[in-house]
């Protein structure tokens, strides 16, 4: 799993909480990272009890940043969220820090503390020395199979374990295992396809339409080429590469990530 190391928590952000900060010192408050919504694999989506779904920016063991419709929430006020995982729903009572409206749209953005700790490993696991850690060989299972499209229509397949949209590369292996490495450059990709199986059905032609209840926004990308993908987005930025869901469960790509400046088109739905 790649992991977002950000900024250190403080009293007004989403990391920081009234426990902590009175049981933690300052590198403890350090060690407490944050994942965004493409990092945290676990995280399948997020809404509001009893309410509408949001999309997360980023979240922490203490609390989470979104991005909602709608006005702002009040300071100070309380809310759930249902966080929708790879286990099953997780109930988080959390403390609205702030809120602001999003400039140019009907969107808010909102940053909230969690009223106790997100136990949840592939958050509590992760941790920050006062230096950066020399990269370690990956586990055998972190290996994930990888088909990236050029825009030139020239396909590479191979294996990757340490893949982030904020990297300027792919870096691709022909076997699940450290070894020989291939050097991809992001700008000159359509996408990256982290796949089932590389040989996936041949015969099988993915449907456009939204076979679960979707979490996240749903989206229509329009590649340059023509290719059209539907899905679902947490994190989508104007401009800057973004992860897709596919709307087909049974699709053989479990997500796709588009890259910066390949759609000619972004539509939600």
């Amino acid at each position: 799993m790649a992991i977002a190391f950000l900024h250190e928590s403080t009293p007004d952000e989403p990391g920081f909480t009234e426990s902590s900060h009175a049981d933690a010192s300052a590198k403890d408050r350090r060690a407490q990272v944050r994942l965004s919504a493409e990092d945290a694999s676990w995280l399948r989506g997020a809404r509001l009890k009893y309410g509408s779904e949001v999309r997360v920016i980023d979240i922490s063991t203490g609390g989470i940043l979104i991005e909602s419709d709608g006005a702002p929430l009040a300071p100070q006020s309380n809310v759930v969220f249902e966080l929708s995982t790879q286990t099953g729903p997780i109930l988080m009572p959390a403390r609205v820090l702030r809120s602001q409206p999003v400039e140019g749209s009907n969107r808010s953005q909102t940053a909230c503390a969690f009223k106790r700790t997100l136990s949840v490993d592939a958050v509590a696991a992760v941790t920050r020395d006062e230096s950066p850690a020399p990269v370690r060989a990956a586990a055998r299972g972190s290996w994930q199979r990888v088909v990236a499209r050029f825009r030139g229509g020239e396909v590479v397949r191979g294996y990757t374990n340490d893949f982030h949209p904020s990297k300027t590369h792919l870096h691709l292996t022909p076997e699940d295992k450290a070894g020989e490495t291939m050097f991809l450059a992001l700008t000159q990709l359509k996408a990256v396809f982290f796949v089932r199986q590389f040989e996936g059905d041949p015969s099988r032609v993915d449907r456009h339409e939204f076979d679960n209840a979707p979490y996240g926004r749903k989206v229509e990308v329009t590649f340059d080429d023509g290719e059209v993908l539907r899905g679902t987005t947490l994190g989508y930025r104007d401009g800057s590469g973004f992860f897709v869901q596919p709307a087909d469960s049974g699709s053989n790509n479990m997500r796709v990530f588009v890259s910066p400046g390949a759609a000619s088109q972004v539509r939600f739905l």
